[in-house]
Parts: C-alpha cells; sequence; structure tokens
C-alpha cells in the first residue's frame, strides 16, 4: 500500500469517526427532543381520558387542563384494576402487559410505544400508550440523512486527501527516486529539487547536505589514497634503483645499506603516520598528566617547556605523544631548532599546548591548507611527506578541539593545540 493511499484512507477514517461522533450526539439530542414532544402529548391524553372518567370520581383534585390528542398519533388507554381492565379507549396495544397495583408513574418505551402509568388510588391504574409514525419516520429519516451524508463526505474527503497527497509528497517521491538511484548507481552527485515546506523540506535540505558531505568525504578519501600510495612507491622504488646500481657494480654495499636504511625508516614513519589518521574517531583515552607528557616530549627534542607542574586530561597518550613529536619534530625541520619552545597552560575551558619558533614561517596561503593531508609548502626543502600536522589536527579533533596556525611575532610560526581536558561524556564543559 502506497504511502498516498495510506494517507488517503487515514483521513477518511478520520472524517469518519468524526462525523459517526456528530451523528449519534445529534440523534440522542434529536431523538430527546422529539420524547419530550410526545410525553408533553401523551400527558394531554391522559387527562382527556380522565376527563371522560369524570375524574374528580377517583380522588383528583384541581381542574383539569382543557386537552386534545394531536392529530396523527396512534393512541390507546385503559383503566385497570386488581389486574384486569375495566374501560379501554383507542387501540391498545396487545403486547403492552397490564401494570400491578403498586407501579409507580412512569414514562417509559416499549417498543414503538411511549407508555405512562398514573396512579388513581383505590387500586385503579390509568395506563396510556401512544404511537407516533411522524416521530418514527422523523427519525428513521434523520438517520438515513447522516448515514447517507456521512458516506458521501468520507467519500470526497477520501478523495480529495488523495489529490492533495499527490502534490505534498512529491518531495519524498523525489527523495526516494534519488536514493534509489544512488544505490543502484553508487553516484554521489544525485540531488533532489529544492522545494517543499516543513518536514519534507527540511528532509530534502538534509539528504543535499548529507549527499555533498558524503561526496567530499570520498573525493578526500580517493585523494587520500591517491597520495599515500604515491608516498609508499616512492621509497620503494628508491630501494630498487640503489639495489640495482649495486648489483651492476655502480654502488658500493654501504652506501646501499645506508639507502636501503633511510628509505626503510621514511616507510615506517609515513606508515605511522597513516596508522594515526586511520584511527580517527577510536581514540583510546584514559587519565593523564598532560604536563607530564609535554615535559617529557620538551626534554626529547632538547626544547624549555613553561607550563604547570600537573595537568589533569583525559585523552589518548599514543596520539597526544605523536602530535606533541610532529609539531617539535616540524619545528626541529623547517625553523632549524631556532627559538622553539613548548609551552602549556589552561585557557577557556582547554588545556592548550603551544609549540613555537622563530624560523622562516609559512605564508598566509600555506597556512589555511597545512593540515590537509600530504599538503606541502611551496619551496619547502625540508624532507617530508606532508602528513605531521594533518596527525596533530586529527588528533585535536579525537580530543574535542582543533588545531591553530598562526604566524609568530616577529617571525616564525605558532602551532597551537587545543585539547577538551574532560572525558567524552563532559565534551565542552571542560574539566
Amino acid at each position: 500500500m502506497t504511502l498516498r493511499l495510506r494517507l488517503a484512507l487515514f483521513i477518511a477514517l478520520a472524517i469518519a469517526l468524526a462525523l459517526l461522533a456528530q451523528g449519534v450526539l445529534g440523534y440522542l439530542s434529536f431523538q430527546s427532543s422529539l420524547y419530550a414532544t410526545l410525553d408533553r402529548d401523551l400527558e394531554a391524553y391522559a387527562q382527556f381520558v380522565l376527563e371522560e372518567l369524570h375524574w374528580g370520581q377517583w380522588g383528583f383534585r384541581g381542574r383539569p387542563r382543557p386537552a386534545r390528542l394531536p392529530e396523527g398519533y396512534v393512541a390507546g388507554a385503559r383503566l385497570v384494576q386488581d389486574e384486569g381492565v375495566l374501560r379501554e379507549w383507542g387501540s391498545f396495544p396487545d403486547e403492552l402487559s397490564l401494570p400491578r397495583p403498586d407501579s409507580p408513574a412512569e414514562i417509559r418505551t416499549v417498543g414503538l410505544w411511549r407508555v405512562g402509568t398514573l396512579e388513581l388510588g383505590g387500586g385503579y391504574t390509568l395506563q396510556v400508550a401512544l404511537q407516533s409514525q411522524q416521530v418514527l419516520r422523523s427519525l428513521q429519516n434523520y438517520r438515513d440523512t447522516v448515514l447517507y451524508s456521512a458516506l458521501l463526505v468520507v467519500v470526497l474527503g477520501a478523495g480529495a486527501a488523495w489529490l492533495l497527497a499527490g502534490p505534498a509528497l512529491r518531495p519524498l517521491r523525489h527523495l526516494l527516486a534519488a536514493t534509489a538511484r544512488v544505490a543502484g548507481s553508487g553516484d554521489l552527485s544525485q540531488r533532489v529539487p529544492p522545494g517543499g515546506s516543513g518536514e519534507l523540506g527540511q528532509l530534502s535540505q538534509t539528504f543535499n547536505r548529507m549527499m555533498e558531505r558524503l561526496q567530499a568525504f570520498l573525493q578526500r578519501e580517493i585523494q587520500f589514497t591517491r597520495h599515500a600510495s604515491h608516498e609508499l612507491r616512492t621509497p620503494l622504488t628508491a630501494i630498487k634503483l640503489q639495489l640495482g646500481a649495486y648489483r651492476q657494480g655502480y654502488a658500493g654495499l654501504e652506501e646501499t645499506l645506508q639507502v636501503v636504511e633511510e628509505e626503510a625508516e621514511r616507510m615506517i614513519r609515513l606508515s605511522e603516520a597513516l596508522l594515526t589518521l586511520a584511527r580517527e574517531g577510536r581514540a583510546q583515552r584514559v587519565s593523564l598528566d598532560l604536563a607530564a607528557l609535554a615535559r617529557e616530549a620538551a626534554a626529547g627534542a632538547g626544547v624549555p617547556y613553561m607550563g604547570p607542574e600537573r595537568l589533569e586530561l583525559w585523552g589518548d597518550p599514543l596520539l597526544l605523544r605523536q602530535a606533541l613529536l610532529n609539531l617539535l619534530d616540524n619545528a626541529r625541520k623547517h625553523a632549524g631548532g631556532s627559538g622553539v619552545r613548548l609551552a602549556l597552560e589552561r585557557r577557556g575551558g582547554f588545556a592548550v599546548l603551544e609549540v613555537s619558533d622563530t624560523g622562516p614561517g609559512m605564508p598566509p596561503e600555506a597556512l589555511r591548507q597545512a593540515a590537509e593531508p600530504f599538503y606541502r609548502a611551496p619551496g619547502t626543502r625540508a624532507p617530508g611527506v606532508g602528513l605531521g600536522l594533518s596527525v596533530v589536527a586529527q588528533v585535536a579533533q579525537a580530543h574535542g578541539g582543533r588545531l591553530e596556525l598562526e604566524a609568530n611575532t616577529p617571525r616564525g610560526l605558532v602551532a597551537r593545540l587545543w585539547l577538551l581536558p574532560g572525558p567524552p561524556s563532559a565534551a565542552g564543559g571542560g574539566a
């Protein structure tokens, strides 16, 4: 069953229930009004009978009302004493039982009749009955009107819902067609036409944004894989050429071993960087002393450390150590170790690690792209594959923070690593 048909049926059902409730309440109100009129006529008919009985004979007091039976009724009455009928007026229905001597005065409905019982005293009971074909026809007409009008309105409502549901569900049909095309072809360039309002319009916009992000992610993955393959093949090619030169006698053994060792070391660093990037979103965070980690890294790099003696942080020690080593190694290679220092402080609910140098720094365009994988600033002569700052940025994101790069004053580069000190559940609130 399609959503359009289901929506039309639901609307038709809702209309039917509303009309049913309205019809039942209206019928009960109309029936109550008719019975009230019928009861007044029944009382008038009882008075009329009492007048004929010379009412005072049975102990009634007060002056009887001059009332007559309205036209259009089938009426009957009988005077009963000790379960025996003394006198009967009109065509009293046979299906009505005789009243008991102690029956209270009442008006009730028996089949198609409205029956009233009046205790006259002295063992006499007057029983009157009215049947109004007009009332019965009015009730039947009311039921028929409610039934047929409800059916007509339900059918018209279902048809209108069917017609209106088509344009209303058009964004959903576009979305369904687009997802089918994506599933069948894998083409992430598919988009749905913008339009619509409310939840369906938001769903279309969200789908388009999701596809844009997936397409951008796929393009980055393809580019990353292409660069990674190229960078891994470069040292292997160098090793192969060096071994060929050695086999043909153009290179010595020591020279060959040195080249193989350097290229193997390069592949190890590249593999470690790629593994770190692949750990995105899978950081194993524990409680650690970031100040001790920073002091250890600074001492290993031979640079001064400025910061607190202890700073608790919920993080992954392997990733944080790798990020610090990358920043310090980057400063050493590009700044020649001039003016390099490592600082740690709390700032705005974050733990901030800062590595600064007084080297040549980076131009503004390079600062914006330096954290992209395999990016190397134009004119860079220092060895590397362009993954160091990408790894640092990835580590910062894994810890709810970010990497900032800015020019140092008067020269050099400042790399600032912002980290959330708290556990993941407290992310955003700081330590």
